[in-house]
Formats: C-alpha cells, structure tokens, sequence
C-alpha cells in the first residue's frame, strides 16, 4: 500500500454524533454498478444504529453511477478511488479507511445488500467481547436472474483460526472492523493479485480476536462477470498467498501443510466457478485440488462432487 495518512480528512458532522454512542463509517467501492448501488446505498441508510456516513470509492465509473450518488447528498460521499495513485478494491477500501470519520468500519460491496438490523446486531455483540476488532455475520446468496437463495452460516469465531489461513470463510461485504486496529495492521496490500480482503483478515487476525453474529445479515449478489467470478485472477494469486502473510510465523513442516492446504482449498473454490460460470465443468481443477492434499476430512464435499462426476459420467 502506497504511503498514505490514514488520520480521517473529514470529522463528521457534530449533530451525527451522540457520546458514548459507537459511530460506522461505511465504505463501498464501486465501478459502473449503477443498476446496483442504490440497493447497496438504501440498506446501509435504512440500518437501526444510524451510520455517521456512507463513503462510495468511484473507480471512474462511466455508467451513471457517479450521478446516482451525488444525488444522495450527506451523509453519502462520493470519493475518487484514484486520490493515492492505486487502483482496484484494495485501493479504494484504503481510500475510505483514510476519508472515514467513524470508529467502527463496514464494508460492503456495491452490488451487495444488508438488512437493516445488520449494523446495531454487530455493535451489540462487539460490546458483550469489547477485546475483538472485527465483527462478521451470515449471509445469504442471492443468483442473479433465477432469484435462488441461499442461507450462508459463519463459522464460530474459535473454528476461523487457522482455517482462515487456506480459505477465506468471512464474506467482505460482512466484516466491520475497528479503524485504528486495521491501520495498525497495515490496511490493504494494494499490489495483490488477488485475495487483498482475505489476506487483510488474516493479518487482522494474528492480531485480534473476532466475533461474529449467524444471523444472515448480509445479502450475497451472484453477477456474471464480478470480480468474485474472475477465474485467471483467482488462479494467478493462490501462489503469491502461498508466500505471503497466510504462512507468516510457520516453518517447515506447518508451513507445507498450510501451503497444501490452501492451493487445495482454492483449486476446489475455481472447480466451482468454472463448472458453474467457466470453459469448463470443474473436474481438472478438482483432481489438482485432491491431488495437492487428499485427505477426506479435508473439505469432504469434494469427494461428494467428483462421485457426481462418475455417476453421470457412467450414465
């Protein structure tokens, strides 16, 4: 992440804030998402613990999104996700945790939605564990175009370490985190290639307890095309993770593990992708993920999948 000074440029307005009262600064990156952002913009105004702002990181969109935004007025903000020289996600997060004014930090991706009582669930329950930085929930899945859903639980805090070291279990579009804990940690590496939400969590972390609520709070979009669907960009960063912060403080025979176990964990998440959006229908990438680490109690669903893979195949 280029040098940046993450103190707030903006304090908020004094009637926003009541003492004693946390305050949540939300930040959504966007980029041509006009046919979404509303519904992303709507949800976190509509939230029951009031957010002191909503801070959308335009990266130059050029589809009305920008207008659409300036139409709210405060406490929405329109940002240029270009004010550090960066680019991408992790470059407009980083631009809104430099811009934000609150304590408390929300993420949401501009094509994802939250209930309304998402914000004051998460501040209840960091209040009840006030040593964690970072809060998460459940969610739901929503496939654009047939409107199927699904309900996604979270893991228990005590069950993401060290799990989240080969698989990224928390949803970005869930996670609010204390400000001044995730500039000490380093806020978003903005030279990834993929992975720069996991990875931030990850350092989180080794840091920080976590807590979370398993209501699903969070409404997932499936768009064609999203950066979540980039097939190439997931592929090409799993080795970089494979050296990176997800094996930081491991050696030898851990570290291998770890290491399997993620290229494991990641050739099974693009089989998905490819068998649902890709080329293809998965299976090569699912005998790579089997082959890196084999083991059956080792995301067992695999075995699952390429046993519906030979039955079908018989038939």
């Amino acid at each position: 992440m280029p040098a940046a000074d993450l103190r707030p440029s903006s304090p908020g307005s004094s009637s926003s804030r009541k003492v004693g009262v946390p305050t949540v600064s939300v930040i959504i990156p966007s980029r041509n998402v006009a046919p979404y952002i509303r519904a992303a913009i709507d949800s976190a105004l509509a939230q029951t613990h009031a957010v002191l702002e909503v801070l959308v990181i335009d990266g130059g969109s050029r589809d009305g999104t920008q207008e659409l935004v300036e139409a709210y007025g405060e406490p929405v903000r329109l940002l240029d996700e270009r004010k550090n020289g960066g680019k991408g996600l992790a470059a407009a997060r980083n631009v809104g945790v430099q811009a934000a004014s609150g304590e408390w930090l929300a993420f949401l991706d501009a094509d994802d939605w939250w209930d309304p009582r998402k914000t004051a669930a998460q501040l209840a329950e960091l209040e009840k564990h006030p040593e964690t930085a970072l809060s998460y929930t459940g969610y739901v899945v929503i496939r654009e175009g047939s409107g199927e859903r699904t309900p996604m639980s979270c893991p228990p805090p005590k069950a993401v370490w060290p799990a989240l070291r080969w698989t990224n279990c928390i949803s970005a579009s869930t996670v609010m985190a204390r400000r001044s804990a995730l500039i000490e940690a380093g806020a978003f590496r903005e030279n990834m290639i993929a992975f720069e939400d996991w990875e931030m969590w990850v350092r989180m972390r080794m840091r920080y307890s976590f807590t979370c609520c398993h209501e699903p709070l969070m409404f997932y979009r499936i768009v064609p095309g999203s950066c979540s669907y980039n097939l190439k960009q997931h592929l090409d960063g799993i080795p970089e993770a494979c050296d990176g912060s997800f094996v930081a403080g491991l050696s030898g025979l851990e570290r291998w593990a770890v290491r399997r176990r993620l290229w494991a964990a990641q050739l099974y998440a693009c089989a998905l992708v490819e068998r649902e959006s890709g080329p293809g229908d998965g299976r090569s990438l699912l005998w790579r993920s089997l082959a890196k680490w084999p083991f059956p109690t080792f995301f067992p669903v695999r075995y699952k999948v390429l046993g519906n893979y030979l039955v079908n195949r018989r038939a």
